[in-house]
């Protein structure tokens, strides 16, 4: 069974926000993206999905290329459908042990690339690996506007 087929048995129905309720979650902001609106920005807000977070993880430990793009494949769906912005990749912890310490994905161009501790993942990367070696979140999202978003192991956003 592909790793879309296993995920959509498990998909729980989505929770769709509509203008009304995006405004009733962020009244009383006062830090609003530029260029991004109060319904994306809610969207960017809102916890990350397990299956997302497992995702996430099984990028490591699949040697099979073709799993990997199912994986990426998914992930890119995944964010397309939270309509929070577009994700230009994430930076998380590695774990196919030493000498890799952390690995970027970069959705554009569906690559995964790990790092050891003397490596240079590049910009906007570079940005998110002190987030990444505190060991405090799962993954650091990234997006095109610049921002970054990282998340925790509970799947929970945080705001910066």
């Amino acid at each position: 069974m592909s790793f879309r087929n296993r995920i959509q048995q498990q998909k729980p129905a989505r929770q769709v926000l509509n203008r009304a309720d995006t405004s009733a979650m962020l009244r009383g902001r006062s830090s609003v993206v530029s260029g991004l609106d109060n319904f994306a920005l809610a969207n960017r807000l809102k916890p990350r999905r397990d299956e997302l977070l497992q995702a996430l993880t099984q990028i490591d430990t699949s040697v099979d290329q073709v799993a990997q793009a199912q994986i990426m494949q998914w992930i890119r769906e995944e964010y397309e459908a939270r309509q929070g912005g577009q994700v230009i990749g994430m930076f998380a912890k590695c774990y196919l042990g030493p000498p890799f310490v952390d690995h970027k994905l970069d959705l554009f161009g569906s690559i995964l690339q790990h790092f050891s501790p003397s490596e240079d993942p590049g910009y906007p990367y570079s940005q998110a690996r002190g987030l990444v070696r505190s060991g405090s979140y799962a993954f650091i999202e990234i997006y095109s506007d610049g921002k970054i978003v990282p998340i925790l192991p509970d799947g929970t956003a945080v705001s910066m």
